[in-house]
């Protein structure tokens, strides 16, 4: 088995060292690391040179095309036969190959796999760290519902036809996996939570543009026929019930009453069965 570790890199000269580091520490190496510097404008590039002599590390230097477009050029560039996805804001814990490469043989009929996440919001107080909930995967209505894949824990073999997008108006991984999941495709969880995910950095400040740019990519899947209006329906709901949990971590408590009232009337619109209702708001 060969693990490319794939990261989309643009002006993350502050994180890119720390994404680096959780890799050299795995217990199980990769084959290689593929790190594509998407147009980056600041010390990028000194970063990824630094490791040269670290790590298995290959680089791919490209314009800036966006997140989706460098995820897929670092797949193009990647010679394993496994893809595990990592931004370069968010880091692994020591045993995250060690249980992917678990998972790969002994579930051989999957094609993909994704793990919890830790919410971390490190700081100069010490950082603040949480695990996610993350319900498993049977249905699109569970993925639309709920929403547990992070690109960075994805670990996907490479025989899989699959591509982020690359539209920069439309978010870039939603509407991939909704193509996969139309096709029958459907991933398995990985209980183990090896991922910690930044929260202070990227949408995370900007959440209703954020949520803007999912339903969009939602919106284009059900035009290419993944999914239907009810789905949609569904996710709009999920996705007011997201914007009320982050006011709510902001402290903001009243766009957290706005988005909290305005999932419920979305709920009642679009009768939300009563028990997938009460699931949704673990979100807040």
């Amino acid at each position: 088995m060969k693990i490319s570790v794939i990261i989309p890199a643009y002006n993350a000269s502050e994180t890119l060292g720390e994404a680096l580091i959780s890799v050299e520490q795995q217990h199980v190496q990769p084959f290689e690391v593929v790190v594509v510097n998407d147009g980056s404008t600041d010390d990028t590039a000194d970063v990824i040179q630094s490791f040269m002599d670290r790590l298995p590390l290959v680089c791919v230097d490209q314009e800036n095309a966006g997140l989706g477009a460098a995820r897929n050029a670092g797949m193009h560039a990647a010679k394993g036969d496994t893809w595990a996805f990592l931004d370069a804001d968010d880091v692994w814990g020591t045993n995250k190959l060690a249980h992917a490469r678990d998972y790969l043989m002994r579930f051989l009929d999957v094609q993909w796999f994704y793990t919890p996440i830790f919410e971390w919001s490190p700081g100069d107080a010490g950082a603040r760290m949480r695990e996610r909930a993350c319900p498993k995967i049977r249905t699109v209505e569970d993925f639309l519902a709920f929403n547990p894949i992070v690109p960075s824990t994805v670990i996907m073999r490479s025989t899989v036809a699959f591509r982020w997008e690359e539209d920069r108006e439309l978010q870039e991984d939603a509407g991939a996996y909704l193509e996969l999941f139309s096709k029958g495709v459907m991933p398995m969880k990985i209980p183990h939570c090896t991922t910690k995910y930044r929260l202070d950095f990227g949408m995370t400040a900007d959440a209703e543009g954020h949520v803007d740019k999912v339903m969009r990519a939602v919106e284009k899947a059900r035009e290419l026929g993944h999914i239907d209006d009810q789905q949609v329906a569904l996710y709009e709901v999920r996705k007011a019930y997201e914007l009320a949990r982050t006011y709510k971590k902001r402290g903001d408590e009243n766009g957290q009453k706005k988005w909290k009232k305005e999932a419920l009337r979305r709920a009642k619109a679009t009768r939300v069965p009563t028990s997938l209702l009460w699931r949704l708001r673990w979100l807040i």
